[in-house]
């Protein structure tokens, strides 16, 4: 199953590395930015500008959805020792009783 996983990987991972390669071959022409209420202007490649975007999105899509994930785990984890609180309390009560 490993094996079937790494093979499944390379050929996922295979050609989207050569589409990005050749994107980045194809777009080397400088591209102008701008940050408009600074006054500060970057020359960058285009595929660095749009590598970049793309990159800084998959950070922020996985921050967004990271937050939720770790709330829920903090909610879960005191709703576990609070199960466990109870637990013990009725394991106390039920040997406390004739």
């Amino acid at each position: 199953m490993p094996r079937l996983i790494r093979l499944l990987s390379l050929l996922i991972t295979l050609p989207v590395t050569l589409a990005v390669v050749v994107f980045a071959v194809a777009n080397r022409g400088p591209v102008t930015v701008d940050f408009w209420p600074f006054a500060l202007a970057v020359d960058v490649p285009l595929y660095g500008l749009a590598l970049g975007t793309l990159a800084l999105g998959c950070l922020l899509g996985a921050l967004l959805t990271w937050l939720p994930l770790l709330l829920a785990r903090r909610a879960l984890t005191s709703a576990r020792a609070k199960i466990d609180k109870l637990e013990q309390t009725l394991s106390q009560k039920t040997t406390e009783s004739p």
